[in-house]
This record gives C-alpha cells, sequence and structure tokens, in this order.
C-alpha cells in the first residue's frame, strides 16, 4: 500500500519522545535531512542537550498529561506551522496483566494510545488544509505477535498500527500521507533493558534469534528507513525484514477491505463536496 509523498528539506518535523533512543536519532536525521525539528518530551537534561545540538526547539510536556497534549499544537505552531509529525513516545510495562495496577494501566494508555490519537486528531486537519503533511506513528512488531507479559503494551500497538492503516485509507485522496513503522528489539534505547528484565520475554526473543526469526536493531536503521518512507510514500517501515513477514499477513485483510471499500470512500466524498 502507498501514501502520499513529501520532502523533508525545508519542512518543519515535530517529533515525540525525543530526548533519547528512537526519537533522538529521527530529530537528528530530519535535521541532516533539511527540516527543522520541534522536540517534544518530559523536561530533562537530555531534551534540552538536543536541542541546543541541532538548533530546534523544545517543548517539554509530560505526554500524559491531557491538558497539555490538548494544546500541544497550538504551543508548537505558534513558532511555525508542523509538516511532518512523528509519534515516537511510548513506554512498556512488563509483567503479568493480573499484577498491573490501574495506575499503570492509565500511563501506559495514556501515552501509547491517547497522546497519539489526540496529536494526530489535531495535526490532519492542518496538514490538509496547508495541502502538506505527513504523519509517522512509531509501532511495533508486538501489535502482530502476542509477546509474553507484555499484553497492554502490545494491544496499544496493535491500535497504532491499525489506525495509521486506517487514517491513511480515509485520506488517500488528500495530500496527507501516513507511515506505521513495526520494530523488533531496537538497541540504546532503555526499553530493551526494561524488557529483559523479564524472563519469559527473554526467552522467547532468544529463541526468535536462535531461529533467525529476529535480530537486534538499531535507532540509525529506523531513521533511514522512516525517513525514505516519508519521500517515498511507503505506508509500513518494518524492521527487521526478516520478521516483517507478521506484518504482510496482518496487512492483507485490511488491504483488502480498503480495496473493496475504495469506491465506496470515493462516492462519500464526492456527495460532501457536492
Amino acid at each position: 500500500m502507498v501514501t502520499q509523498r513529501l520532502k523533508i528539506a525545508g519542512s518543519r518535523a515535530l517529533v515525540t519522545g525525543a530526548s533519547r533512543g528512537i526519537g533522538a536519532d529521527l530529530a537528528r536525521g530530519l535535521r541532516r535531512s533539511g527540516a527543522t525539528v520541534a522536540l517534544v518530551a518530559r523536561p530533562s537534561d537530555g531534551l534540552f542537550a538536543l536541542a541546543d545540538e541541532l538548533g530546534a526547539a523544545a517543548y517539554p510536556t509530560d505526554l500524559t498529561d491531557h491538558h497539555a497534549v490538548g494544546g500541544l499544537l497550538d504551543l508548537v505552531e505558534a513558532d511555525g506551522p508542523i509538516d511532518i509529525l512523528v509519534n515516537n513516545a511510548g513506554d512498556e510495562k512488563v509483567g503479568r496483566f493480573d499484577e498491573m495496577s490501574s495506575e499503570t494501566l492509565d500511563f501506559i494508555l495514556d501515552l501509547n494510545v491517547r497522546a497519539v490519537v489526540e496529536l494526530t486528531r489535531q495535526a490532519v486537519p492542518r496538514m490538509a488544509e496547508r495541502n502538506r503533511g505527513h504523519v509517522v506513528n512509531i509501532s511495533s512488531f508486538g501489535g502482530v505477535i502476542c509477546p509474553p507479559n507484555l499484553a497492554v503494551y502490545a494491544a496499544t500497538k496493535a491500535f497504532i498500527t491499525h489506525l495509521t492503516v486506517n487514517l491513511a485509507a480515509e485520506f488517500h485522496d488528500s495530500p496527507v500521507g501516513f507511515t506505521k513503522v513495526e520494530i523488533g528489539e531496537v538497541s540504546d534505547t532503555g526499553l530493551m533493558e526494561k524488557g529483559r528484565t523479564d524472563p519469559v520475554f527473554t526467552a522467547l526473543l532468544q529463541r526468535l534469534y536462535r531461529l533467525h526469526l529476529s535480530r537486534l536493531i538499531s535507532p540509525a536503521e529506523i531513521t533511514g528507513a522512516t525517513l525514505a518512507a516519508i519521500e517515498n510514500g511507503r505506508l509500513s517501515v518494518r524492521l527487521p525484514r526478516r520478521i516483517g513477514i507478521s506484518s504482510y499477513l496482518a496487512d492483507a485483510p485490511r488491504a483488502l477491505s480498503i480495496l473493496a471499500a475504495r469506491d465506496l470512500r470515493r462516492k462519500q466524498l464526492t456527495e460532501v463536496v457536492q
């Protein structure tokens, strides 16, 4: 499936979870490609140091704070329109579902789901009005497979993947593009170390690696593939590729239903315009 292309040079990009790991690498890559960058993360020395390094604007924000998220695009766009939104911020909580507190569930759902949906809701109409925009949602193969002791995290990533595909179909005839980035275990992010505290999840990963069904990837790989997807209008980034077949299989019924409904969507758009 394809989506709209966007030239990165001369764009302004907003990256969430930008203080370290994947987000920081994506911000650096966007800047190298000629974009100006707006950085969002919780207040930290890392966030402000990266802003200084890139000549970027930092907008320290707790993305689990509904009020703060509700006004974030207004705040950021007071300094210029956003052409690229990268919803990267996320966290995982490893452990049995029946041992999780309601506070833990609120945190993971607010950060991994609600903030992504709300920022996308704010950004897409503005992009459509300006005839220019692209939304990147960082997801996970956890949203395709069933990793042990990661039920809620995996469900949030399944939500993000499915949301992105649906939005790409809904806005197929608009100037706004969408990309889902489905990834496996990533080095140098902190999440790897957190996930490896669970022996069952760790054993699964080791088994996948032994069978050559997956491998450890780097933030730099994700950045390169994601920037290429934005400029080439690709809906999906799948890393590592060896586990990507799971994503293709999950995407197949989505693609079929999108194809079946395409003329109906166009008819609806025509009726709205008339």
